[in-house]
């Protein structure tokens, strides 16, 4: 497993945005309509191969909203780490009692999040890429724009 993803929750994605461009000189890469189902806006940053997504809740009951409310503002929200072997690591999780609380098998990628109170951090999102060096949820032109910054590298 490796470090893919790191999400951060922000009442003001704009705003947050400029202070990102501003800081590293990334542009951003990718802003999924998808995310709308969960009640978000959102702005992925292709940093290499690695990549920093602001998400930005649409309403006070949305999960990332309440979370945010829960930190004090502002903060980091899930990580996403690739894995090798997306059915025995969600038969892991199910054997550990780990919830499941949302799951998708694309034709290039299966993902799944993990709730937060069973794995004793942030969301954690398990995904699987096909072919391993692609990552839909940056978009279709990450590539080009993967070191257009001064960042590099998403670090855990």
């Amino acid at each position: 497993m490796r470090l893919r993803q790191v999400v951060l929750a922000a009442a003001d994605l704009e705003a947050t945005i400029e202070q990102i461009d501003h800081i590293f000189g990334n542009q951003v890469a990718f802003r999924d309509p998808g995310v709308e189902f969960f009640a978000l806006r959102n702005a992925v940053f292709a940093i290499g191969d690695t990549f920093l997504e602001v998400v930005s809740p649409l309403g006070e009951e949305a999960a990332a909203e309440r979370y945010r409310r829960r930190r004090g503002g502002d903060c980091g929200y899930m990580v996403m780490v690739q894995c090798d072997d997306f059915q025995s690591d969600r038969e892991r999780a199910e054997q550990l009692g780990v919830r499941i609380v949302w799951s998708a098998e694309l034709g290039d990628i299966s993902g799944m999040h993990l709730h937060p109170r069973d794995t004793g951090g942030p969301l954690l999102s398990l995904d699987q890429p096909v072919p391993a060096d692609s990552w839909r949820w940056a978009g279709p032109d990450w590539r080009q724009l993967s070191d257009r910054g001064d960042a590099r590298e998403v670090l855990a």
